[in-house]
């Protein structure tokens, strides 16, 4: 079978609908560390990198890893739950700050 890639001018247009998308969803880095910063109040938060697909407990599509220090550093993600509609957080288990994981 002849295989054909997809044209050049389709990607664009895809990835510029899907940041739309995502800022119309509330999906962006402003509405993230807010809801880290309410909800953990560190003391420094850095925004590392975007992650797509996000790494969360349930499997979401778009979010970011961030570091925080609350006495000490840790790593997370957030991660934009569609289904919900809201920011969704975890520390990575390897740090002791992880405690403040919420359980389900």
């Amino acid at each position: 079978m002849l295989q054909r890639s997809l044209p050049a001018e389709f990607i664009a247009r895809s990835v510029v609908l899907f940041t739309a998308l995502l800022i119309l969803g509330g999906c962006t880095r402003e509405e993230a560390t807010a809801r880290i910063r309410e909800e953990l109040q560190p003391e420094h938060l850095e925004i590392v990198h975007a992650r797509f697909p996000c790494r969360s407990p349930d499997l979401h599509f778009f979010g970011y890893r961030f570091r925080i220090y609350k006495g000490e550093y840790a790593d997370g993600d957030i991660c934009w739950d569609v289904s919900a509609r809201k920011w969704t957080w975890q520390i990575l288990p390897e740090y002791p700050l992880s405690r403040l994981n919420i359980r389900k």
